[in-house]
């Protein structure tokens, strides 16, 4: 994909479960593109999903669309419901 970061995505369960799956991330837009685990579902919640770029940094990603990573509080993705 062009213009495009090969990071990790990684979401937080409330059962304790940790899943990171390689991802695209699209710094322009803010979206993010994770590939789908083959691993079996957690049991509990979402609580936290980031990505983690190349040297390092963590973004947080929106809890409700899980799509984009928010800019400060707000996710920019004009059909999620977060920010309304």
């Amino acid at each position: 994909m062009k213009n495009s970061i090969k990071c990790e995505f990684t979401s937080v369960w409330s059962d304790g479960s940790v899943v990171t799956t390689p991802c695209l991330y699209i710094p322009k837009t803010g979206k993010t593109n994770p590939k789908v685990s083959k691993a079996e579902a957690p049991s509990g919640t979402v609580e936290q999903e980031y990505i983690t770029l190349p040297e390092g940094e963590q973004l947080e990603v929106c809890l409700e669309c899980h799509k984009y990573v928010l800019n400060g509080s707000d996710c920019p993705n004009p059909s999620c419901g977060q920010s309304e």
